[in-house]
């Protein structure tokens, strides 16, 4: 990857040649090389997820775009769908019941799951959201269904050495942990930023 690093050192404008996932796999000779490799992709509507699909679809690997949007994911993601190679998989993080029919749905498609991309996430929602299992809708969506779906899935990784990637930003950085009121219940707890 070094040899990307001179031409992006400007990263604000003019000069800024950051290679995008897809221009990476083409450039280390992975076009097809994974085919006998198995993905699952949280939060694949939008941004990062998308590219990332785009990126690990062009492997050759089987992979299952697992979003809460199926509509909106079909329309972002159309120009690699591919029934049977690239699929999608409804998932709702937030939803720990749709977290196990979405584990239900890849095990019964796929018995092994080579590589796990958690990228799924909501941000600064403007108030305080209870799911129906009673955690608050940030950490369930972004911390506790990503959790449940590596534990349900597991069990799936070969002897191959499988990845687990947890896709984050800084955001964290912004507060601490209150582990006394995990569920932000607290009256002055809950900040859309923050949390």
């Amino acid at each position: 990857m070094s040899r990307y690093a001179d031409v992006h050192k400007n990263t604000a404008g003019p000069g800024d040649a950051r290679p995008t996932a897809l221009q990476i796999v083409r450039d280390e000779g992975l076009e097809g090389a994974l085919t006998d490799k198995v993905f699952l992709i949280t939060g694949t509507s939008a941004g990062i997820g998308v590219e990332v699909g785009r990126a690990i679809a062009a492997t050759g690997a089987r992979v299952f775009l697992a979003v809460r949007d199926l509509e909106k994911s079909k329309a972002a993601c159309s120009s690699f769908l591919k029934p049977g190679q690239v699929d999608l998989i409804h998932l709702d993080t937030s939803d720990m019941s749709s977290v196990r029919s979405c584990a239900a749905e890849f095990l019964e498609k796929s018995p092994i799951l080579n590589g796990l991309i958690n990228n799924a996430a909501i941000m600064a929602t403007p108030a305080r959201v209870e799911t129906k299992d009673g955690f608050e809708q940030q950490p369930a969506t972004n911390y506790l269904g990503h959790f449940l779906i590596f534990w349900l899935l597991k069990g799936s990784t070969p002897e191959f050495n499988s990845r687990l990637v947890n896709v984050s930003s800084s955001g964290h950085h912004a507060s601490k942990i209150i582990y006394d009121d995990f569920q932000l219940k607290s009256p002055d707890a809950y900040n859309p930023f923050k949390t």
